[in-house]
C-alpha cells in the first residue's frame, strides 16, 4: 500500500530531537493520525563519521519506552529510516546482500529491536542517486519494466534498480534470521531540476511507474506482494542543503506554490491524481534583472550573483538544468530575480551595487526556464531577508 505522507489519513512523525512527551488530548489524536515514529534520518551515512552510531539504537528505545507508558506502543511504532547504503553486496547481486562491515553489529542490534516490537525496517531508496553517483550506469536500469538493461540472480530477473537494491535488503535480512520483517520504503521519488538527469519527463516517468505497480498490487522477486512507500515530497525546498547536489530543492510533486509539476495517477478516480492548491495569491508581476545598462564587465557582477545565489536558490542554473540555456545576462538575471522574490519583492532587494539590476514588467522566462514570482506571504517584514510565502491546500 502507498501512503501519500502528506496527506494520507496515517503519518509518519519525525523526531529530531531528545524528547517526545505524549498525554491527554493530545496522545489521542497522535495515535489517531500516526502509524509511525521516524526517530533521525538516515543516520549511518559516510558524511556522519560515525557521529549517531552510539545514540541511535537508545533513541529507539527511549521513544518506544514513551509510547509504551502512553499506552500508544501496538499501534505506533518507532522506526528509523536509514540510507541503502547500510546494505552492500561485493557482486551487485541482490543474493549477495548483507549489512555493511563496519556497523554489522549496531544494525543486527537495531533489526532485533524492530523485530522484537513489530516495527519495520525503513529504508530509502533513490535509484536517481545511482545514475547520479555511478558512471556508466543504465539509464534505463533506474526506470520501471525497462527492456534494455537487466540483472539476472539465480532464477530472479530484475528489469529495474529498485527492485535490485530492495531485494539486496530482503538478503540481508534473511541471512541474519531476520527474513520476514516488514519493510517500508521511507523515501522515493525524483527530482525536477538541478542535474542533467533531472527533468520533468524522467520524474513523471519513474514516479508514474512505480505508481502503476503499486496500483497493481506488484512487490519484488523476493517480496511479491505490494510494497509499502512513501513518495517523496510533497514540495520543492528552495532552502534546502545543496551539499549532496543541486537536485536536492527539487523533489517535489509540487512546485512551492501548490501546483502540480506533471500529471500523476494515483489510483483514484481523479485521472491526474495530483490537485492545484487552491486560494494561493502572489505577488505583483514584478521581477528583478539585470540593467540593460549594466555591463557584464563591471567588477561587481560576480560578487552580486554570488551574494544572491547564497540567499537564494540558484540551482536551476547549470549545464543540463531547466535554465542551463540561458546567456550570461539571463544567468545574473535569475540570480537577481532568485533574491528579489525571496525577499518578497522588497525595493531594497533589487538595488544591486553599481545600478546592475532593475525591476521590470515584462516577464524575463524563456522556454523551460521560469523567472517565478513569489507567493503572498502571512506577514512581510520591513526589511531584507524577508520571510517565504505561504499557502494553504
Amino acid at each position: 500500500m502507498l501512503w501519500l505522507c502528506f496527506c494520507g489519513v496515517y503519518v509518519p512523525l519525525a523526531i529530531c530531537g531528545p524528547f517526545l512527551v505524549l498525554g491527554g488530548l493530545f496522545a489521542s489524536n497522535f495515535e489517531l493520525f500516526t502509524r509511525y515514529v521516524a526517530v533521525g534520518n538516515e543516520p549511518f551515512l559516510s558524511t556522519y563519521n560515525g557521529s549517531f552510531l552510539g545514540t541511535t539504537l537508545p533513541a529507539l528505545q527511549n521513544i518506544h519506552s514513551a509510547l509504551k507508558k502512553a499506552g500508544l506502543d501496538t499501534r505506533v511504532k518507532v522506526t528509523v529510516p536509514l540510507n541503502a547504503d547500510v546494505y552492500e553486496s561485493p557482486t551487485n547481486l541482490p543474493s549477495d546482500g548483507n549489512f555493511r562491515s563496519d556497523i554489522q553489529d549496531l544494525m543486527l542490534s537495531i533489526v532485533k529491536f524492530l523485530s522484537d516490537n513489530g516495527a519495520p525496517f525503513t529504508v530509502n531508496i533513490y535509484p536517481f542517486i545511482s545514475l547520479y553517483t555511478t558512471p556508466n550506469f543504465p539509464l534505463g536500469f533506474a526506470f520501471f519494466n525497462n527492456s534494455s538493461s537487466t540483472l539476472t540472480d539465480g532464477g530472479k530477473t530484475y528489469d529495474n534498480v529498485f527492485d535490485a537494491n530492495h531485494d539486496t535488503l530482503v538478503w540481508a535480512l534473511q541471512k541474519n534470521g531476520y527474513g520476514n520483517l516488514s519493510i517500508v520504503i521511507g523515501e522515493i521519488g525524483w527530482p525536477t531540476d538541478g542535474d542533467m538527469n533531472a527533468n520533468l519527463n524522467y520524474a513523471q516517468q519513474f514516479n508514474q511507474g512505480f505508481m502503476n505497480n503499486v496500483i497493481a498490487g506488484k512487490g519484488t522477486p523476493m517480496r511479491p506482494t505490494p510494497v509499502d512507500a512513501y513518495l517523496f515530497s510533497l514540495l520543492d525546498e528552495d532552502a534546502k542543503s545543496i551539499q549532496p547536489g543541486n537536485f536536492e530543492r527539487h523533489w517535489g510533486l509540487f512546485y512551492i506554490d501548490g501546483q502540480p509539476k506533471y500529471a500523476l495517477s494515483l489510483g483514484t478516480l481523479n485521472s491526474n491524481g495530483l490537485v492545484p492548491a487552491r486560494g494561493v495569491t502572489y505577488l505583483s508581476q514584478r521581477w528583478c534583472v539585470m540593467s540593460p545598462s549594466a555591463s557584464l564587465d563591471d567588477p561587481q557582477v560576480a560578487s552580486s550573483v554570488s551574494y544572491a545565489c547564497a540567499r537564494a536558490d540558484c540551482t536551476s542554473l547549470g549545464y543540463g538544468t531547466s535554465c542551463g540555456d540561458l546567456n550570461a545576462q539571463g544567468n545574473i538575471s535569475y540570480a537577481f530575480n532568485s533574491y528579489y522574490q525571496q525577499n518578497n519583492q522588497l525595493e531594497s532587494a533589487c538595488l544591486f551595487p553599481n545600478n546592475l539590476s532593475a525591476v521590470t514588467s515584462n516577464d524575463p522566462s524563456t522556454g523551460t526556464c521560469k523567472f517565478r514570482i513569489m507567493i503572498q506571504s502571512q506577514t512581510v517584514t520591513s526589511g531584507v531577508e524577508g520571510g517565504r510565502g505561504f499557502f494553504n491546500f
